[in-house]
């Protein structure tokens, strides 16, 4: 029997990074949530870098974020995000919350898939993303 051919590697064009406590918490269970959460991220680093997000439901404050990889400088998103300083009215609770974002240690779509991880992909809005949300 002939050999099969080796798989290719995958397209190295994506980068990961993994938010901690995301806003809003759980942005994966309904629709407007993971619009809100796509918006957050836009305001950050455009729209148009933003491919999709993951998440593992054994993990449930942490999403998986998808971006092209010549994007922006990300230094912008890396770090802590405090949820008072980009909501336009939080609530005490909410002014407390913090969200970090750092890389992820998974690297290639494959990966992320293997972990578990179900894709949403970031929703596309008609409406101009604001630094307040």
């Amino acid at each position: 029997m002939p050999k099969r051919a080796p798989t290719p590697p995958p397209a190295d064009d994506t980068r990961f990074f993994t938010v901690v406590n995301p806003y809003p918490e759980q942005p994966y269970l309904a629709l407007d949530d993971s619009r809100t959460f796509a918006r957050w991220i836009a305001c950050i680093i455009g729209q148009e870098h933003i491919l999709a997000f993951y998440h593992k439901p054994k993990s449930p404050n942490v999403v998986l974020i998808e971006t092209l990889k010549d994007g922006p400088d990300f230094d912008r998103l890396m770090g802590e995000h405090r949820w008072c300083e980009f909501l336009q009215k939080p609530t005490p609770v909410e002014s407390r919350e913090v969200s970090s974002i750092f890389p992820c240690t998974l690297t290639t779509t494959r990966m992320v898939q293997k972990a578990g991880r179900p894709k949403q992909f970031a929703l596309a809005s008609r409406q101009p993303y604001s630094h307040r949300l």
